[in-house]
């Protein structure tokens, strides 16, 4: 391909030549030397052809450094292999897993927790299979939902430090002698209590791909391990199952009545409980428990409770948020009705996310495809001072 600046060069080149031509042309014709103003042109002429003859060969010998250097290319890229583009290959989706289940492709996964994302809405979307398992456990296990949870990859027992009593100071005259107070601790022992359950689906519904399987088994085995350690988080005694944060905690309040609960005992089981675990403070009681305290009054004739504002916020009890729990007694002699404090104290130590396994024996003969769902979980109190009980008379 010709260079446009080197054409234009040459076209004046060839003017330039002619001009000196003309000059030279004249002086043989006529018989005479050229004049000074006639011979200052020629040179100058000749000066300009000297400088584009330069500019010309410069530029001829980039142009044939590229066109050497574009063979080279071209030699060398018809000569290489082609590069291979390595494709990300994505994970299968929880879905695809459990379709791969029903298929008899996978009989075991443990499902783990995976990040959530901000839908359209705003509201949080599930990402995973577990995700969605949790979402509906909390709704039947509800201490866990303001629980500290701890997921370790194994099921040994691991020990956390307890904090049963705070270091206090006293006032100290000058020159007095500073007495110690050290923190009271223990430690607790964490293991991994198996909760699990079977559930058995038709194969003509595995078969069907419309049907839904991640949100009907997900909804299932998360309301049936929900109930089964959402009992335990909440009222259990430790005895091989987890200690429940109504065993856990402390009493604060022991009410008058064994079946009227007062306005007074409400705020003086706020108070029971410090300061600094105040400000993260929650209410848990049951439905039942609820209603009568949604009826009472302080001594400026304001109710105690007051209901939220905007969907999804909880209602508000002394300025604190209000979870119910069904597993949490009812009022009645001695039992433990309401608990108040900072219940990130409690802590769930879970195994290995919920691990899924699918069985066509069975029920081979009803021709049942059986999953299997195993949640290893316990959970107790860490700071005996964070959250504090009613208990009725």
């Amino acid at each position: 391909m010709s260079n446009p600046i080197v054409e234009k060069l040459y076209e004046e080149r060839a003017n330039l030549w002619d001009q000196m031509k003309e000059l030279n042309d004249r002086e043989i014709k006529e018989e005479r030397s050229l004049d000074a103003s006639e011979k200052e042109a020629w040179d100058k002429m000749n000066d300009r052809m000297s400088e584009i003859d330069a500019r010309t060969s410069e530029l001829a010998t980039v142009e044939e450094a590229n066109q050497k250097s574009e063979e080279a290319r071209a030699i060398f890229e018809s000569s290489s292999p082609a590069p291979v583009i390595e494709k990300e290959v994505e994970a299968p989706s929880d879905a695809s897993i459990l379709r791969q289940m029903a298929n008899g492709e996978v009989r075991s996964h443990n499902f783990e927790k995976r990040d959530m994302t901000v839908g359209a809405d705003g509201g949080l979307v599930p990402q995973g299979f577990y995700d969605q398992i949790i979402a509906k456990l909390d709704e039947n296990a509800v201490v866990r939902q303001f629980a500290t949870v701890v997921s370790t990859a194994g099921g040994e027992d691991i020990k956390f430090p307890q904090i049963t009593a705070l270091s206090s100071a006293s006032l100290v005259a000058e020159g007095g002698s500073i007495g110690e107070s050290d923190p009271t601790s223990a430690s607790v022992t964490l293991g991994a209590f198996k909760y699990a359950y079977l559930t058995q689906v038709s194969s003509e519904l595995l078969a069907d791909e419309g049907v839904d399987i991640e949100g009907f088994l997900a909804n299932d085995g998360g309301r049936a391990l929900g109930n089964g350690a959402g009992t335990d988080f909440a009222v259990g005694n430790g005895s091989s199952k987890p200690n429940g944060l109504m065993n856990a905690s402390g009493t604060g309040v022991t009410c008058a009545s064994a079946t009227v609960i007062t306005p007074d005992e409400i705020i003086d089981l706020y108070h029971s409980v410090t300061s600094p675990y105040r400000i993260n403070g929650a209410w848990i009681m049951n439905d039942a428990t609820l209603k009568e305290v949604r009826q009472l009054k302080d001594s400026n004739n304001q109710y105690l409770w007051q209901p939220s504002l905007q969907q999804g916020n909880p209602d508000i009890l002394l300025g604190s948020p209000v979870a119910t729990d069904p597993n949490i007694e009812t009022i009645a002699t001695a039992k433990k009705v309401i608990a108040f404090g900072d219940m990130s104290k409690y802590f769930i130590r879970e195994v290995q996310g919920i691990q899924v396994d699918r069985s066509v024996d069975f029920a081979f003969a009803n021709d049942l495809v059986t999953f299997r769902f195993i949640y290893r979980a316990d959970g107790d109190l860490m700071d005996t001072n964070a959250v504090k009980r009613m208990v009725m008379g």
